[in-house]
């Protein structure tokens, strides 16, 4: 499917360009003691966390703009001749955003120095949107709800207007267990998830993301939920930017290991089964980053396994003894002859004989059926429906990496590359063992192995103080695949002896499906498996930021692919 998303759009706005999506954005004036503005005066944005720096000078009305800052903290360093230099430190820029600094310099002579510790406010004045952060500390240290681990996308419960999280789909369809949420009431599918700039949409469930990054992994969530500019297209509901950690001038690593357990549970009162019912949830993993060349090349990798072990089980209804040697005396139903009575016309039917005794000889039993029948397990609970608890092991595997590195080779150029991917594989088992049936925990029944990759390039080039563009290429692919364990053999011809149940490819093996009334369904019951989905898409944006006199122009385009 194509889909092509081309905004053109001319913004006019009051004295400053508009934050890109991946970067922040500075902007201020400066002005003497009376309040008249300072022209030229040299402005010089330092990232004290890798040592990457910007420089400006102040217009004719005092007024400057830095449009392409990395998210982190910042100094600010403002000087002009026959003023006391001031330096404002812990100035905190986030992606999509717009931090605004208005100061006030003093006169003294050249080597006076103001230096302003306090953090700067970070009040939202030069945007209309309603913008929202997550940061890495929430992140990381707030509690998360549910057995799916640490899912960064429970935390949306913390903004106005979002609904809270839930879990969609089955684990063969969503590995990574992405989370949807309606938006200011708005249908969850008008959520447009960004990673490092690049759209991961799931192409089938568009109201779910392809890719959920590790928590440890995220350095900010930057969410949209209300008038959006030109470049938060594709948007609806919200338009939510994630942020992948970057590497600074320090060598910096962690490990974390989060685990749930059901031992200290109490025992299901239903669940009659001997063994204990366990389920187990380990999340393990680390990062670690640092500098390739100080202040100019660094990186950042992570890695992160999540396993979930599950001794499953689940009541089914299968036939007693009786009914399985065609004794249906006690049921209470007259089973008729098929071989007797009308075949056609008006009087079609009639004249049918019942079985004596309501009892079918062996003779007549179809060689389908008994081989069927034969795979049936016997009941084992002394009631009738339920009269079966199947019990079996579910088990989840999944890993999920980020590698990232980020280049400025000089103060006008910013690139960055990062590369993801998610390997998982899962097993649900058929709660009827050799006659298969429904999936014991829910999902797809049998295998479910798949690989999620996701990658984006991007960067900015300052053209000159006032013209900035800033490009952005994303790729996405999603290999997802679900098989039942008998997949490899055509059971429905080879040994059922049924025309037209397996064909000649390898996806039409198996068992097919049966469904009898009053019973639990046996083959393979799932409408959907088995499945592989094998899904690319491209993401190309760029955009063009003209700044003139008091309004700012920014032009650009997203296609999709």
């Amino acid at each position: 499917m194509r889909l092509l998303a081309l905004s053109l759009a001319t913004i006019l706005c009051p004295a400053t360009i508009v934050a890109q999506v991946l970067y922040g954005s500075l902007v201020g004036s400066v002005s003497d003691p009376s309040g008249a503005a300072v022209p030229k005066a040299r402005v010089e944005a330092l990232n004290t966390s890798n040592g990457v720096s910007r420089q400006t000078t102040t217009d004719e009305r005092g007024a400057f703009s830095f449009n392409d800052l990395g998210a982190g903290p910042y100094k600010v360093t403002i000087s002009a001749p026959s003023f006391s230099t001031l330096n404002q430190e812990n100035v905190a820029i986030a992606i999509n955003t717009m931090q605004r600094l208005d100061v006030k310099l003093q006169v003294a002579s050249v080597s006076e120095s103001v230096t302003v510790t306090a953090p700067a406010i970070s009040l939202q004045s030069d945007r209309a949107d309603v913008n929202n952060q997550i940061t890495k500390t929430q992140v990381m240290n707030l509690p998360f709800a549910g057995n799916q681990g640490r899912n960064f996308q429970n935390l949306y419960k913390l903004i106005p207007g979002f609904s809270p999280p839930a879990e969609l789909h089955s684990d063969a369809g969503n590995p990574q267990r992405s989370l949807g949420t309606n938006v200011n009431g708005a249908s969850y599918s008008n959520n447009n998830t960004r990673l490092d700039g690049a759209t991961i949409s799931y192409p089938w469930l568009p109201h779910i993301t392809a890719y959920v990054p590790p928590a440890e992994a995220i350095e900010t969530v930057n969410l949209v939920s209300n008038s959006f500019d030109a470049e938060q297209g594709m948007a609806g509901g919200s338009a939510i930017n994630v942020s992948i950690k970057s590497g600074t001038n320090e060598f910096h690593g962690s490990g974390h290991w989060y685990h749930t357990n059901s031992k200290v549970q109490a025992r299901n009162f239903f669940f009659t089964a001997p063994q204990l019912p366990k389920n187990l949830l380990n999340q393990f993993g680390g990062t670690i980053g640092g500098p390739i060349v100080k202040n100019k090349l660094f990186f950042f990798a992570d890695w992160e396994r999540t396993t979930r072990r599950r001794f499953a089980s689940a009541f089914r209804t299968v036939p007693q003894p009786a009914l399985r040697q065609g004794d249906f005396s006690a049921t209470g139903v007259n089973i008729f002859d098929p071989l007797t009575g009308m075949t056609s016309g008006a009087t079609a039917g009639a004249n049918r004989v019942i079985f004596p005794g309501n009892r079918i000889p062996a003779s007549r039993f179809d060689p389908a059926s008994v081989t069927m029948t034969s795979l049936i397990p016997a009941p084992n609970q002394p009631v009738f429906p339920s009269n079966y608890l199947a019990l079996g092991t579910y088990s989840f595997n999944r890993d999920n990496s980020d590698f990232k590195v980020n280049y400025n080779p000089n103060e006008k150029t910013s690139l960055f590359t990062r590369y993801s991917f998610s390997p998982s594989d899962i097993f649900d088992p058929p709660s009827l063992g050799p006659a298969l049936g429904d999936a014991l925990a829910g999902g797809q029944p049998g295998n479910a192995p798949g690989l999620i990759q996701t990658a984006s390039v991007g960067g900015t080039y300052t053209i000159s103080p006032r013209i900035l563009f800033d490009g952005n290429i994303g790729f996405t692919r999603q290999r997802l695949s679900a098989e039942n364990i008998d997949i490899d053999k055509n059971y429905g011809l080879d040994e059922l002896k049924i025309p037209g149940t397996n064909g000649a490819d390898r996806l039409q093996g198996g068992y097919p499906r049966f469904n009898i009334s009053g019973f639990s369904a046996i083959g393979n019951p799932n409408v959907s498996n088995p499945f592989l989905f094998r899904d690319h898409q491209y993401v190309v944006t760029g955009n063009l930021s003209w700044m003139k006199g008091a309004h700012s122009i920014r032009m650009g385009g997203e296609y999709t692919y």
